[in-house]
């Protein structure tokens, strides 16, 4: 058999003592070296390098925070509208299981429930319809003797919530509560003093007060000439049993309130509650439709929560430098529109 050599190392190339050169090699005593002209200059960051990828790093932790904050909040913020769209689904349904009859707003039964009068202006008028039914507002927070657990008014509880009229068409105490709202409450949310009441019992608590044709029969939705317009519910702050509280009965604007087109000073404004500002802005609300829109919030008093940490419920608040009141305005023309002006 013929051998072929592939290649051959001569003598002067394997020599100690002959290195055998090459651009990127040597070959020194039997060994390969790199050349120290071939090898690569490796050193480590400055301190100045180190700062700046630390400050870029910090940046991009920053935005990505941001970013992060304002997707949870906008999250938070759709479920709010969503329990908003349950409530005024659950309320055309109870509407709809009840010859049209929608909820009261009220969270007690209102004073002198048995012998309301149809007009309660007019001594000869008849006791209305239904003053001698049992009376259920849509949460029920008024004490029940002899109910185990007991309700109690001065503490809502889920047990409220369960006892109200909407609770079997909500199915559940998580639409009752905003995520967006900071307290301990398990209710966040108010209907509209002016729906599904023989007139506002709020605004006049007992029946001798009330005047200047507030005695609006609004029990029924085909009773709300415009629905789609017609506030239903919005997410309430109110302090009247703490700071904040649950919300008294319905939430309601002064439907006295007038505005001078001359100057934009405002007449008769006291604001009963407040909405919860949670989003930059605007509040989200429920429609008597069934429907779910958001206002947007024109003073910057009632935008940066300034009406909501000074407010005292004994007898309304009183802006002092009006700031709020083009907002009070503007809800109250959400109470009842076609009626209140």
């Amino acid at each position: 058999m013929t051998q072929s050599t592939l290649f051959r190392l001569s003598s002067e190339l394997l020599s100690t003592t002959q290195p055998w050169r090459h651009p990127k090699f040597l070959f020194v005593n039997g060994k390969f070296q790199i050349p120290k002209s071939a090898r690569r200059s490796v050193r480590g960051f400055t301190l100045i390098e180190l700062l700046v990828v630390i400050t870029i790093v910090a940046i991009l932790i920053s935005l990505i925070m941001v970013g992060v904050g304002r997707a949870n909040q906008a999250g938070r913020a759709t479920v709010c509208r969503a329990n908003l769209r349950t409530i005024g689904l659950a309320t055309n349904t109870y509407s709809s299981s009840n010859k049209g009859r929608l909820p009261s707003p009220r969270t007690d039964t209102p004073s002198g429930w048995t012998s309301l009068k149809t007009d309660p202006n007019d001594s000869t008028a008849t006791t209305r319809e239904d003053a001698a039914n049992t009376y259920i507002g849509w949460v029920h927070t008024e004490t029940v003797s002899g109910e185990k657990p007991e309700i109690k008014d001065d503490k809502e509880t889920n047990f409220a919530l369960q006892n109200g009229s909407l609770y079997n068409y909500i199915g559940g105490e998580n639409a009752y509560k905003s995520p967006q709202d900071p307290t301990t409450r398990v209710r966040s949310y108010s209907l509209n003093s002016f729906i599904g009441v023989m007139y506002c019992d709020d605004y006049y608590p007992q029946p001798g007060n009330i005047s200047k044709g507030y005695n609006f029969d609004t029990r029924t939705i085909s009773r709300i000439s415009k629905p789609a317009e017609t506030l239903l519910a919005l997410p309430e702050w109110n302090q009247v049993k703490g700071n904040p509280g649950w919300n008294v009965n319905g939430f309601l604007g002064n439907p006295e309130i007038t505005m001078n087109t001359t100057n934009g000073s405002y007449s008769n404004a006291k604001w009963y509650g407040a909405p919860s500002v949670w989003n930059p802005g605007f509040v989200n609300m429920a429609r008597v439709d069934g429907s779910v829109d958001s206002y947007t919030i024109e003073s910057p008093d009632l935008k940066n929560g300034i009406l909501q940490s000074t407010y005292t419920p004994s007898s309304g608040y009183t802006d002092p430098d009006g700031d709020t009141y083009v907002d009070l305005f503007n809800i109250k023309k959400m109470l009842l529109p076609g009626k209140i002006k």
